[in-house]
């Protein structure tokens, strides 16, 4: 039996059939494609499970496109003219632009189920399923984002966060070597409003006495969810923790309005299939994007942050 392949605009969200893989002009679901909707359901759970798990794309201006190529001339920056004199016309100043070239790739996810185990299950082995496909779809998602965040200029730390001499007192400040990533990032006019790092370097700076003393003074503090630090003076800088994020031993930290990384977001798209001859039904979903660092001088790693 056929089943029509499903796809997901990133740009309006809506959902559409194509009759075949050949066939490229496609449809809007409507709700008596009985057999689309199956798919749509599958495609609608993966994303929504996934989407908590989508991590490091918060970090990334997000570029939705239904193409697969395209140029986009992504806003940087708008420079203004000092110390105008009077009765003098100011030079007109345009908005910045840096041009983009993307060329998505495609993450898959391929889901068996054979009838056999569909008929000895106690259980939604298909739930099961759909909950380890948008667990990989994330992983892969942010693996590939941060595989972009080395190319960010170094800033080397004073010391290792976790370094020890006479415990219980911490060697090195970690708000040190923030404050100077912060005013090297707010010199070229790009606020920091998120760090990125490995659970290795967020445990180092957690475990501070630096960080814990000025956190039990009330000068700065730590989200309960550990995702979020604040020092007065200094917008709220919000933490991305992530086993993805390489290497082990850095802290980046970057400006998301800047933007220091973009994602182009391309469709989504599901597929239902039956294999009557091996007995098993199969969906296979695949992933277009593609991130990219695109401003250098938005974003610094602290490097030796963690020994």
């Amino acid at each position: 039996m056929e089943h029509p392949r499903i796809w997901r605009s990133a740009a309006t969200g809506r959902y559409f059939k194509q009759p075949s893989p050949r066939v490229f002009e496609a449809q809007m679901i409507t709700p008596g494609d009985i057999e689309s909707i199956e798919a749509v359901t599958i495609l609608d759970e993966v994303l929504g499970l996934a989407r908590p798990q989508y991590k490091l794309r918060q970090a990334c201006r997000l570029v939705r496109m239904d193409s697969l190529t395209a140029n986009i001339d992504i806003a940087t920056a708008l420079a203004g003219q000092e110390k105008v004199p009077p009765m003098v016309e100011a030079e007109m100043s345009a908005q910045a632009f840096t041009r983009v070239s993307f060329d998505l790739w495609k993450n898959v996810v391929h889901v068996a189920l054979s009838d056999e185990a569909m008929k000895r299950a106690a259980h939604d082995i298909l739930a099961l399923h759909v909950a380890d496909a948008a667990r990989d779809l994330a992983r892969m998602e942010n693996k590939q984002i941060a595989a972009e965040l080395p190319s960010a200029t170094d800033q080397a730390a004073g010391g290792a966060w976790d370094a020890m001499t006479t415990p219980p007192t911490s060697d090195n400040n970690p708000f040190t070597d923030l404050l100077t990533a912060f005013n090297a990032l707010e010199g070229s006019g790009y606020p920091a409003d998120w760090a990125a790092m490995h659970p290795q370097v967020w445990e180092a700076f957690i475990t501070n006495s630096f960080v814990k003393d000025l956190v039990h003074a009330g000068i700065a503090s730590v989200g309960a969810d550990g995702g979020r630090f604040t020092i007065p003076g200094w917008p709220a800088v919000r933490v991305l923790v992530d086993y993805a994020v390489t290497p082990s031993t850095s802290c980046y930290v970057l400006s998301s309005d800047a933007p220091a990384l973009v994602l182009g977001d391309g469709p989504t798209e599901a597929a239902h299939y039956r294999d009557e001859k091996a007995g098993y039904d199969a969906y296979v979903i695949r992933q277009w994007l593609q991130p990219k660092l695109v401003l250098a001088d938005a974003i610094r790693e602290i490097t030796g942050a963690h020994s």
